[in-house]
């Protein structure tokens, strides 16, 4: 993993130079080394000096990043393409067939949910936040109809969401299964 820290005034119009930061191995030490980088930018800039375009080696254990190399130009961070990686090609045809394969994503479904059972963009998101969650509301729905869509969402959402997290049960391990749910 690697981060890209951007030495400018706060609500600068303008970013300043790069500092990249290589050899980030956990989301926790990119968190850690983007805080460092900040107070040390700050700190860099505040006394005049300035940020220099380089590479920076972050170490864990002292908690601080140290200059690797120095970066001369914008082009000292171009790409270029391994050599011992043939080129993939994909033609339309491909992409095709296998956009027919994919299932419906949870933002296609929380859409759906929302056009076809009135719900709200968040109730839609809540329960489309898992495929089992979804799935059980779906089936929720068919058994109880679609005029009580709003209704098998709250059911889901509020009292079987809360007695699954209560006895720290995933949807999958519910003793209620959807088909026995009846609308009264």
């Amino acid at each position: 993993m690697r981060c890209q820290c951007l030495g400018a005034p706060r609500r600068a119009v303008k970013f300043g130079t790069r500092a990249e930061i290589k050899n980030l191995n956990s989301f926790r030490f990119v968190e850690k080394a983007i805080q460092y980088e900040v107070a040390r930018q700050i700190d860099l800039i505040e006394s005049g000096g300035k940020v220099v375009q380089e590479t920076r080696l972050y170490d864990s254990d002292k908690n601080e990043t140290r200059s690797m190399r120095s970066k001369e130009e914008a082009n000292d961070y171009r790409y270029f393409p391994d050599p011992d990686l043939l080129p993939v090609q994909v033609d339309e045809a491909f992409i095709a067939s296998v956009r027919t394969t994919l299932p419906e994503l949870p933002d296609e479904k929380a859409a759906r949910f929302a056009r076809d059972f009135g719900l709200s963009a968040y109730d839609a998101g809540v329960l489309c936040a898992s495929r089992e969650m979804s799935v059980y509301y779906e089936t929720l729905v068919t058994a109880l109809g679609v005029p009580h869509a709003k209704l098998a969402a709250n059911i889901v959402m509020g009292e079987l969401s809360g007695a699954l997290n209560r006895d720290n049960l995933d949807i999958g391990a519910s003793r209620f299964h959807p088909k026995r749910w009846r609308a009264s």
